[in-house]
């Protein structure tokens, strides 16, 4: 019996995005998250006292800004080495793209698959073969899978591989393969990276995406972290989720429904941050809250959404304190009876409401609407439009979102300023 663990993404060093520029940002608990979540790795692969560590791909997070984070890695190899645990690994394409990586040496105890071809090294007390190829440059668009030997006779065969498989959402096309032509290969388990999100494709034989060890921005909500693998005669008996995140992401639904006063909303949306906390298991996270369901005062809620927004983060904070930060509020709720027994008729209110809701969800329909993106390009800075903020006005989906809630906030506050309760 022997045991190994399979983690891929660790984009050491990477900045986690959207929280970083924000004051009230939990920033102890962000600084170094993902150097943090990476000395939870190797303890738990000392702890275990596993037989080797697979990291399939994106160690790194392209070009380092210092050789800080080389020293850090250093550390960390060390640890594992002292212990007599070996590392292999394959270059992803972030690590590719990392020209610092390349002048320097490897890791006593990390071997680094070759990027020329496939390749299989045997660890013959174990019985094990691990076949892999590393990428040689940033974009890999071959199938690499095709070129791995066929699997060993009498040993437990391991294909490592940084990969988008046959697609998935959010993430580039990379040595794209299908499941079927992993299966073709005849080995028991296959250790993936690329997807962010942990999934299990296949457990016959196993095709395995750990998912990153530490989400980075809101897309990467959830648990994260790598597998704990035990195998016996041969054959995997289990596969352990291990999380090693120090901060988690977390998307957060409320029902409104029937709800007809502010208290009620505070009193739901307690419930959701408290049973929140608890899944957290003792981590800092960071919360996005969207409010859904058909509600009474869905006007006075869209009405004023900054002092909406204040009475949640004030909530959050008697909660949790520093250890949620609320990164975003969304208001979908709706009030489609108030609304619909205003349009109907012919008053100022309901002529006006209908002018706001037949406004094109296209940007580029909108008349003038370029030209104010221009205008607030001119006056707010520059940083606020980045590639993570959400004013990332580059992105049509960005303005689509904003002029639904504009329109929104406007319907709200016409119905409760115009009482049309």
């Amino acid at each position: 019996m022997f045991k190994f663990i399979h983690a891929a993404d660790v984009h050491l060093d990477s900045p986690l995005r959207g929280l970083s520029r924000y004051e009230s940002a939990p920033a102890e608990s962000i600084r170094n998250a993902c150097r943090r979540a990476f000395e939870n790795l190797v303890d738990l692969a000392i702890d275990e006292k596993v037989s080797f560590v697979l990291l399939a791909g994106d160690l790194y997070d392209g070009d380092w800004r210092d050789y800080s984070t080389g020293i850090f890695l250093s550390q960390q190899m060390g640890r594992l080495g002292q212990q007599n645990i070996p590392v292999f690994t394959v270059a992803g394409n972030h690590d590719a793209a990392n020209r610092m990586t390349k002048a320097l040496d490897s890791f006593s105890n990390m071997t680094i698959l070759s990027s020329q071809k496939a390749e299989t090294i045997m660890l013959d007390d174990l019985a094990v073969a691990i076949h892999g190829q590393s990428f040689g440059t940033q974009h890999v668009d071959e199938n690499l899978a095709a070129g791995f030997a066929a699997a060993e006779q009498g040993m437990f065969n391991i294909g490592l591989l940084h990969t988008s498989l046959d697609g998935r959402e959010g993430h580039a096309v990379y040595a794209p393969c299908s499941a079927d032509d992993l299966r073709s290969k005849g080995y028991q388990y296959w250790a993936l990276g690329h997807i962010h999100k942990q999934e299990f494709v296949s457990e016959n034989p196993w095709i395995v995406f750990p998912g990153c060890i530490q989400g980075r921005h809101i897309r990467e909500s959830g648990a994260k972290g790598c597998v704990l693998v035990t195998v016996e005669d041969g054959v995997v008996s289990t596969v352990d989720k291990c999380p090693l995140d120090v901060l988690r992401w977390i998307k957060c639904s409320v029902d409104l429904t029937d709800v007809v006063e502010i208290r009620e909303v505070l009193e739901r949306t307690r419930k959701s941050i408290e049973n929140e906390r608890i899944s957290a298991d003792g981590r800092p996270f960071a919360m996005r809250i969207r409010f859904e369901g058909t509600t009474a005062i869905s006007g006075e809620l869209a009405a004023f959404p900054e002092q909406f927004e204040h009475k949640i983060k004030a909530l959050g904070a008697e909660i949790a304190g520093d250890d949620l930060w609320i990164e975003r509020i969304e208001n979908a709720a709706v009030g489609k009876l108030d609304l619909e027994s205003t349009l109907v008729g012919d008053s100022a209110l309901g002529k006006l409401l209908k002018d706001i809701l037949t406004t094109p969800d296209t940007p580029d329909e909108i008349d003038g609407l370029k030209d104010v993106i221009a205008d607030l390009r001119q006056k707010i800075p520059s940083e606020a439009f980045g590639v993570d903020s959400v004013l990332n006005l580059d992105k049509p989906q960005t303005v689509e979102r904003l002029v639904e809630e504009a329109k929104h906030m406007l319907v709200g506050r016409l119905l409760t300023v115009g009482g049309a309760k």
